[in-house]
């Protein structure tokens, strides 16, 4: 991904997130492998001025990629995890699409939720991948595996008066769900404004840890519904409602095909394809 990230025009600081106990690497060494001059042209046909690689040191929480960034020098902020390629084009498309809608998650992985009784008899909000967004043209998330947001989210995420604690620790507690964690909280910040919370960006991104993260395992989908409906049960019990809402895939997607028809949409992978629990949820 980093080969990718540096030839887009307009990049201009990479913030690597660093858990890790070791000491990260050296800047210098970073790119070693990638090519040379591999950097691009902006839209005055200069060449872009070298970039500002920073690791920053953290604890090891998935919380971490969340935290406000003291010297970020713009308002764009492309969130990306390590295993996730994007094409130079469709990061490109994305940050215009970005443009028009700073207020948004602008991604390639759109998600939807629906309502649904548990054996239990209890409410639960069921988490649904690309198969379901696709026969439903319906989506109510982008995660954060690969995005655009704005860097008011990062301070807002670390704000206990609008995103409350108990989120931050069931994030911590499970080990998962921090993508969903922000993605409501965008959608709260937006659902009674003016403004789109979430934008999907048909273009081709690779997720090449898919058949080894955490999200491949059998319980997945059920630990997924299992945090929206504990997440948003805990927005409920602050008073502020269902903080989710649906969006149209035709109507909130960047690239438009000709002549338009429904299904012309396509995901940003073909494994967005195969995540077959999903049609049993």
């Amino acid at each position: 991904m980093e080969q990718n990230v540096v030839k887009a025009s307009g990049v201009r600081q990479i913030f690597v997130v660093w858990a890790e106990v070791a000491d990260p690497p050296s800047a210098e060494s970073f790119f070693e492998n990638s090519q040379k001059n591999i950097r691009g042209y902006n839209n005055n046909g200069t060449e872009d001025p070298p970039l500002d690689l920073q690791f920053l040191r953290v604890k090891d929480s998935l919380n971490s990629r969340f935290l406000p960034i003291d010297n970020l020098t713009g308002d764009a902020v492309f969130m990306v995890d390590d295993d996730i390629e994007v094409s130079c084009s469709s990061l490109n498309e994305s940050f215009k699409a970005w443009g028009e809608n700073p207020d948004a998650l602008v991604g390639y992985y759109p998600r939807i939720h629906t309502a649904k009784v548990n054996k239990k008899k209890k409410d639960s909000i069921v988490y649904h991948t690309w198969v379901s967004v696709f026969f439903r043209q319906t989506f109510s998330m982008i995660l954060t595996k690969a995005c655009f947001m704005h860097k008011k989210y990062l301070a807002l995420y670390s704000n206990s008066n609008v995103h409350p604690t108990a989120i931050t620790e069931y994030v911590d507690d499970k080990f998962n769900c921090e993508d969903i964690a922000m993605a409501l909280l965008v959608s709260n910040a937006t659902k009674n404004s003016n403004s789109i919370g979430h934008v999907y960006t048909e273009g081709s991104a690779q997720d090449l840890g898919l058949f080894g993260g955490i999200s491949t395992g059998s319980d997945h989908f059920t630990s997924r519904t299992d945090c929206l409906t504990d997440l948003i049960s805990i927005y409920k019990d602050h008073g502020w409602g269902m903080p989710l809402y649906d969006l149209s895939l035709q109507d909130v997607s960047w690239l438009n095909h000709f002549p338009g028809y429904w299904w012309q949409t396509g995901p940003s992978g073909i494994f967005e394809w195969f995540p077959s629990a999903d049609i049993f949820q």
